[in-house]
């Protein structure tokens, strides 16, 4: 028989208490309380829909292709108009490109974002266009016209559209047709006629028709030749959508309002995380059943349509966490961070009962004392990394518009803000930085661009607020979040180089926290509401979530990295902290072995 070292390559290790260093699946022994152990991953246990970004037009009845990350919109309806804009999503907002030839709604589609067809439509229309990245163009009809038929594809050279309403008889129809790139032909019909139904596939040789009239709880497979019976979904309806392949796949919506969203894993359906917003006749992208987007749709109480987006994340999905790391050498509260990742960053300035210039640089495990900053001050800004940071503004007393560079060993006085002011948002680097709000004494709207030589002052904030947070990669790219006017606010602001523009707020009304990441995905921990909270919270480029809290509960603390690897730390917790927390976008779990 093999032993455990002969298998993964080590002993047992004897550890007391748990093995932070674990790798996944490894045995251990705990010695303090006498119990084998093993580390897993730590996942989410059921899918859930997060909000994304808004349509630029409110619409149902649309047609949809692509992924969560790349996908494409067009056509539809509103309440007064049938149209013809398409937009393409990059994963946190939409951006409109060239128009459809004819305006069509009800259309099926198929393909990808750069590949993609759009065919068949309201009042049984028979019209075939074909998107090659750039525009539209006019193809082959279908042989049978018909509206909202599924569709499945790779590309706009070979699909599949199937089922359909049509004008007579029972007003939907079983046909199945095969493009070629050229023509449709009739191939292999449904089992059974079809209307308002989901369908999906990534390829013309296996697709997938869900409900609808005529079945509203069935649904079906196709091989590429013929179409069999599957498992019935749970909950039966009409004008569903569907995404993802013919046996990964999910089916949400539904009329009249329904919310409800099914998994199909090829064999049955499960019932999962509901749509934040019930509607019906939306539109859907996605590779399979652990990541899709549902856009636009239907409110048929109100007659009205719908702009909003969201992005669906299956169970399994890595669950981040906070764990504790070494402590700063000098415990302190408003204080400034810089860096890449929870491995490499820097702490600066702050107060420790009266202000500091000291300067820290942290490994990962353990923060060393290196050169200090030329003016003490607490209630800075700071951006960049661990060998090139920028630190701006603060209260020496009094406040500042003192801005200095470190290039890895020292710190060097250059030009000054334009506003000295203290409590402010920052985002950028050290050559491209972005100073933003704050206290001048009063609260201040102000926002400054530094070039790596100087100061500039651009457009405004929206709203004008102290204690502030944000993030961003350079300049021309950042997020401005929470804060205080007269009372803490929740507002979120995103800047394009040019202007602020509100976006979707936090969760909750906070100022003065730890902030680390992009605009693309970021973070938010602690600050005050005013009580200190621990609570965090993550960006994904559109909306907020609340993610796992810090241990310890704290305002006026700092941050440094990215979404999957980052740091907070100082801070105050009643008392002035050293504290430092390091964030994972994963973690893991331990259990014990059981007898």
């Amino acid at each position: 028989m093999s032993e455990y070292k002969d298998i993964h390559g080590t002993t047992v290790r004897n550890n007391a208490g748990d093995l932070s260093g674990a790798k996944t699946g490894e045995l251990f022994y705990d010695s303090t309380n006498s119990d084998f152990k093993y580390s897993f991953p730590n996942t989410t246990s059921a899918g859930a829909w997060r909000t994304g970004g808004n349509l630029g037009t409110a619409r149902g009845n649309l047609g949809g292709v692509g992924s969560q990350t790349a996908a494409l919109a067009f056509g539809g309806s509103t309440p007064s108009s049938t149209r013809d804009e398409t937009e393409l999503y990059n994963g946190s907002s939409w951006t409109e490109l060239n128009d459809l030839n004819v305006a069509i709604s009800s259309q099926g589609s198929a393909g990808s974002s750069t590949s993609a067809l759009s065919f068949g439509g309201s009042g049984a229309a028979s019209t075939n266009e074909s998107w090659n990245g750039t525009a539209w163009t006019e193809l082959a009809d279908l042989n049978t016209g018909k509206n909202r038929p599924g569709g499945a594809a790779a590309s706009n050279t070979a699909a599949l559209a199937f089922g359909g309403g049509v004008p007579s008889g029972p007003e939907r129809t079983a046909t199945t047709e095969n493009w070629n790139g050229t023509s449709w032909t009739e191939v292999g019909d449904l089992n059974i006629s079809r209307g308002n139904h989901g369908g999906t596939g990534k390829v013309n040789t296996a697709a997938l028709c869900v409900a609808g009239s005529g079945d509203t709880d069935g649904a079906e497979q196709w091989n590429g030749t013929a179409w069999t019976a599957v498992a019935n979904i749970n909950t039966g309806r009409i004008n569903i959508t569907a995404t993802g392949t013919y046996t990964s796949a999910l089916a949400f919506g539904g009329a009249s309002t329904q919310a409800l969203t099914e998994v199909w894993n090829g064999t049955a359906w499960t019932e999962d995380g509901d749509l934040s917003q019930g509607r019906k006749s939306l539109a859907g992208a996605g590779a399979d059943n652990t990541s899709g987007l549902a856009f636009g749709g239907v409110n048929e109480s109100a007659d009205s349509v719908y702009a909003i987006s969201e992005e669906w994340t299956g169970a399994g999905a890595p669950i981040g966490a906070f764990s504790t790391g070494g402590n700063l050498n000098t415990a302190r509260t408003v204080l400034a961070g810089a860096g890449a990742s929870s491995n490499s960053a820097l702490a600066f300035g702050g107060d420790s009962g009266s202000v500091t210039a000291a300067t820290e640089k942290y490994n990962g495990s353990t923060w060393t004392e290196v050169n200090n900053l030329n003016q003490a001050r607490g209630q800075l800004a700071g951006v960049g990394t661990q060998t090139a940071a920028l630190a701006f503004g603060g209260e020496a007393p009094p406040f500042t518009a003192e801005t200095e560079v470190w290039d890895g060993t020292n710190w060097a006085e250059v030009a000054d803000l334009n506003d000295a002011r203290q409590v402010m948002g920052a985002a950028g680097t050290s050559t491209s930085a972005l100073a933003f709000g704050g206290e001048t004494p009063g609260n201040t709207a102000n926002t400054e661009v530094w070039n790596g030589t100087s100061w500039t002052e651009v457009a405004n904030l929206n709203t004008a607020r102290r204690g502030l947070e944000g993030f961003g990669a350079s300049s021309t790219s950042a997020l401005a979040f929470g804060g205080f006017t007269t009372t803490f606010v929740a507002i979120t602001e995103s800047w394009n180089g040019t202007a602020w523009t509100e976006v979707n707020d936090l969760n909750v009304a906070k100022a003065n926290g730890a902030s680390f990441g992009t605009v693309a995905g970021g973070m938010i921990a602690g600050g005050a509401t005013p009580s200190r909270i621990a609570t965090a919270e993550d960006w994904n480029g559109a909306s907020w979530t609340e993610v796992a809290d810090l241990s310890t509960a704290r305002d006026h603390l700092s941050g440094a990295g990215t979404l999957s690897s980052g740091l907070a730390f100082g801070g105050n917790t009643g008392s002035v902290s050293a504290a430092t927390e390091e964030w994972s976008g994963s973690s893991s779990l331990t259990k014990v072995l059981t007898d």
